[in-house]
């Protein structure tokens, strides 16, 4: 797992998160996608599928700390 870090979500700040790795690949991508997005619809597509890989890592990430509860000796 990456460090926490904040990130800008354009209106703000979001609350400080652990990012996996691939999750803040997707976010960089997003930020560039979005950035293209204003001079160019034709990228919506690649937009809406990063989005979606953000939130399918994201539900990997938290089905893993879930998981993690049942662990007999939790990990330090």
């Amino acid at each position: 797992m990456a460090p926490p870090i904040a990130v800008s979500d354009g209106m703000g700040e979001v609350p400080e998160q652990t990012f996996s790795a691939s999750e803040l690949r997707i976010y960089s991508c997003l930020q560039t996608i979005a950035i293209l997005l204003e001079k160019n619809p034709a990228y919506l597509p690649i937009f809406l599928r990063l989005e979606k890989e953000l939130e399918i890592e994201q539900e990997k990430r938290k089905s893993i700390e879930r998981a993690r509860r049942y662990l007999p000796n939790p990990p330090h």
